[in-house]
C-alpha cells in the first residue's frame, strides 16, 4: 500500500493585488468572461419538462395496469363464487 504513504506537496497562491490576468490564470474556473450562456435556468426546462411528462406518463400506466388487474381480479372472484354456488346447491 505505497500509495497510502505517498505524500505531495499543496501549494496555494493566493494574490492580494488587482491584476486581472494574474487572477485568470490561478483561477481559471472562475473566469466569468469566458463562461457560457448555456447555463441559463430558462435553457433547461425543456429536460425538466421532458422528465415532468415521461414520470407522469409512467404513473398512468401503472395505474392502468393496476385497474386491468383488479378487473381481471374482481372476475375471478365472481366466477369462484359461482362455481361454489352450483357446488353447494345440485
Amino acid at each position: 500500500m505505497p500509495f497510502l504513504l505517498d505524500t505531495q506537496s499543496v501549494h496555494a497562491y493566493n494574490s492580494m493585488s488587482n491584476n486581472v490576468e494574474n487572477e485568470s490564470t490561478a483561477y481559471p474556473q472562475q473566469n466569468i468572461e469566458n463562461e457560457s450562456t448555456d447555463n441559463k435556468p430558462g435553457n433547461n426546462l425543456g429536460y425538466v419538462f421532458a422528465v415532468f411528462a415521461i414520470v407522469w406518463g409512467l404513473f398512468f400506466a401503472f395505474m392502468i395496469l393496476l385497474i386491468r388487474k383488479q378487473i381481471h381480479i374482481n372476475a375471478e372472484i365472481t366466477s369462484l363464487k359461482q362455481l361454489l354456488k352450483k357446488r353447494e346447491d345440485p
